[in-house]
């Protein structure tokens, strides 16, 4: 299984793409979340924020980086240095989205005008529901009008600059409290000049959907399991190839190698030391051998705690050189319920 592209130790050259989460604090309690204190999921992301001095430092000391998720476990609008973040970035002429996820309870106008004036592509909004109810219900503490009242003033901030960026989806997971309001919801995506992205739940036995024949005419499957079943792959596959072509850096500089993350990292601080050297440490390294099928499994590996790897080696289903090659981080598969 290996291949041209990637050296036979499992090295690979420096991404031009890397994902950086900007913050992990939340000021929702979300269940199935990794950030939430009182979730069902725990990481080792801890609770904090990237500093503007850092994200600058680490923009210089990489100059390949030419790509920068700033979203995951968190929420990025939490982060009072977003907006020079932001401009930074653009000022180097490097694209930052915000497209795993926000939840936009709060944000400052600087915040929000922030993303127009420096020309963040895309936003995705988890929004649950189309009435303070059942949004409440999976967005725990959070506040609906404040959420759309947001999203306005990013629209207002588009036509003040005459801006089509940054493309606002409003993202959908369906559960079994709030499938009655699908198509309301696009509705209303329509209406705040949204995009629209349904997501299956993580957890199929949480708040599991009740009309299963319903929801899978909308979305083509019920829930997660019925994919897996039918499809004989993961859901979020997709998050193994961030090792290749996309890798998840935490705010304090942990390598986590990708977002579904929570066991261990692969490295302490990129930011101290040379990131080229940490994606191609013994153990990254061993990793990727190890989703494509040429290592076998190793308990300190993160991925033995992971769900995808199991699918991975349920389904026979490794990672192929086509699928890291033909991987665009434009087009990244969610990986969290956030």
């Amino acid at each position: 299984m290996s291949t041209d592209n990637m050296k036979t130790d499992g090295s690979i050259e420096a991404p031009v793409s890397v994902r950086l989460e900007a913050c992990t604090l939340c000021q929702l309690q979300c269940p199935l979340c990794p950030g939430a204190p009182e979730g069902k999921y725990k990481s080792i992301a801890g609770k904090g924020y990237l500093p503007a001095e850092t994200f600058k430092t680490f923009v210089d000391n990489n100059p390949h980086i030419r790509r920068i998720e700033l979203s995951s476990q968190g929420e990025v609008f939490l982060n009072p240095d977003l907006p020079k973040i932001l401009e930074y970035a653009h000022a180097e002429n490097i694209m930052t989205t915000i497209n795993n996820g926000a939840n936009l309870n709060h944000a400052t106008d600087e915040a929000l005008e922030a993303l127009v004036k420096f020309k963040v592509p895309v936003v995705r909004c988890a929004i649950d529901g189309v009435t303070q109810a059942t949004y409440a219900a999976y967005r725990v503490g959070g506040n609906l009008k404040n959420v759309l009242t947001n999203i306005q003033k990013i629209n207002a901030y588009k036509e003040k600059h005459r801006s089509s960026k940054p493309l606002l989806i409003f993202q959908f997971i369906v559960f079994g409290h709030n499938e009655h309001e699908m198509e309301q919801a696009m509705v209303l995506a329509k209406m705040l000049n949204m995009s629209f992205s349904f997501r299956l739940n993580r957890d199929p036995e949480f708040m599991p959907v009740k009309n299963r024949d319903r929801v899978k005419k909308l979305i083509g499957y019920a829930d997660r399991k019925e994919y897996h079943e039918e499809v004989r792959r993961s859901y979020i596959k997709d998050a193994c190839l961030m090792l290749w072509k996309f890798p998840q850096i935490n705010w304090d500089g942990k390598l986590l190698g990708c977002p579904c993350n929570k066991w261990g990292s692969y490295a302490e601080n990129v930011f101290e030391d040379n990131l080229a050297t940490c994606l191609n440490n013994e153990k990254m390294r061993y990793t990727r051998q190890m989703l494509m099928g040429d290592k076998p499994p190793r308990d300190d590996i993160p991925c033995m705690g992971c769900a995808v790897y199991e699918s991975i080696k349920k389904y026979d289903d490794w990672v192929t050189e086509k699928e890291f090659k033909s991987y665009s981080p434009e087009f990244v598969f969610q990986t969290m319920n956030k």
